[in-house]
This record gives structure tokens, C-alpha cells and sequence, in this order.
């Protein structure tokens, strides 16, 4: 009998062990592919071919790519934050998590080429239509990724509410649409005063989002 107790408690600790490793490694992969899309943000910001030394002029250069770097950077940032709090909630890595993970990083590497795009071509709307569906894109497939977890496979720690759930689930499905609409709507925006905009909304949308969890009974750990 004591035999069959520890095999029992051996299969379970392999068990634990398994799933944590899966847990680990999907991590990994996913802090990797995030750092290296905002990398590849950076590389793709090209210096003035010939600069005579007036700043002005390096600045009318390097702005309107600098806006486009602001802009991704803030949304690959926003979905990294976004990833990483939903999986601190997430118990198990099952197979449509894995899945769906897969499909958000893959979405994730193509922003650095449509920044590219809209930088290069920005006076052209399929640029920034472009654009527009890849940022939509991840926030829907983040958005199928908790959905999954939080209200139908329901891998999702206890401690987590239902309203909250729906809160945070309603949240990662507006913000892109939002964000966007905000953004590249302004008319004629000085040079460089994209950056300065999105700091702004990123810290009005993170202080609301803090005072709606704490409205909801939320725990720390899910701001």
C-alpha cells in the first residue's frame, strides 16, 4: 500500500514538474520574441544619409521615424504587459494556450516591418491599414487567449473574479481599436509630438484600469 502512495505522489510531482516546464520554456520564448520585435524597432531607424550639423534638419529627418518607433514600441509594450499578467494568472499550459501563444508571437514580429511600412509610406492609408490590422490582429488573438483560459477552460486561479475576468477581457478587446483610432487620426501632428501623446494615454489608461480593479475587489497581483 505504501508503494502505491508513493507512486502516486512521484506521477503527481512529475506532473507538476512537466507543466511547470512547459510553463517556463512558453514564457522564454515569449519574453525572447518580444525583446527582439523591439529590437528590430530600433535597427530600422536609418540615420540621414548627409548632415550638414544644423539639428533642425537632422530632426525633421529622424521625427517622423521616431514617431513610428514611439508608437510600436508602446503597443509591443502594452501586449508584453498584457501577456505577462494574464499568464502570472493562468494555473496550467494546456495545448489551445500553447496554440493561441504561438499565434500572438507570430503576430507580434511582423509589427517591426509594418513600422517600416508606415514610415516609409505614411502618407498612403493601406499603410496604416496595414498597420491598423496587425495591431487589432494581437489584441484579438490576446484577447481569444484569455477568453479560453479565464471563462472556458477556466485554468484560471481562484482568486481571479468572474467581473473581473470579463473586465480584463473587455479591456484587451477596446484598447487596440482605441489606441489606434487616437493615434493615427491626428491631424497633422507636429513633429515629434506622437511619443508625447502616447505616454499620455498610456498613463491615463493604466491609472483608470487600476481604479476599475480596485472597484471590482480585485487582488494586487492582477494590476
Amino acid at each position: 500500500m505504501a508503494g502505491e502512495w508513493e507512486s502516486l505522489d512521484a506521477d503527481e510531482a512529475m506532473e507538476r514538474r512537466r507543466h511547470r516546464h512547459w510553463y517556463d520554456r512558453l514564457m522564454m520564448l515569449a519574453d525572447g520574441v518580444f525583446a527582439i520585435a523591439i529590437t528590430f524597432l530600433a535597427v530600422d531607424i536609418a540615420a540621414p544619409a548627409s548632415w550638414s550639423g544644423r539639428f533642425d534638419v537632422l530632426w525633421s529627418q529622424l521625427a517622423p521615424q521616431l514617431n513610428g518607433y514611439a508608437m510600436s514600441f508602446l503597443v509591443i509594450s502594452i501586449y508584453w504587459l498584457a501577456h505577462r499578467r494574464f499568464m502570472a494568472m493562468i494555473l496550467t499550459v494546456d495545448a489551445p494556450v500553447t496554440v493561441l501563444t504561438l499565434i500572438l508571437l507570430g503576430l507580434v514580429v511582423l509589427l517591426p516591418p509594418a513600422t517600416r511600412m508606415i514610415n516609409g509610406d505614411h502618407v498612403y492609408p493601406a499603410s496604416r491599414l496595414v498597420y491598423a490590422a496587425v495591431v487589432v490582429a494581437i489584441g484579438g488573438v490576446l484577447a481569444a487567449l484569455w477568453g479560453y483560459a479565464a471563462l472556458i477552460a477556466k485554468v484560471v486561479s481562484d482568486e481571479v473574479s468572474r467581473p473581473v475576468r470579463w473586465f480584463l477581457l473587455m479591456l484587451i478587446v477596446v484598447t487596440p481599436s482605441f489606441f489606434l483610432l487616437l493615434t493615427m487620426t491626428l491631424p497633422d501632428p507636429p513633429l515629434g509630438a506622437i511619443p508625447f501623446v502616447l505616454v499620455a494615454l498610456f498613463l491615463i489608461g493604466w491609472r483608470m484600469r487600476l481604479w476599475v480593479l480596485r472597484r471590482l475587489g480585485a487582488s494586487p497581483y492582477v494590476g
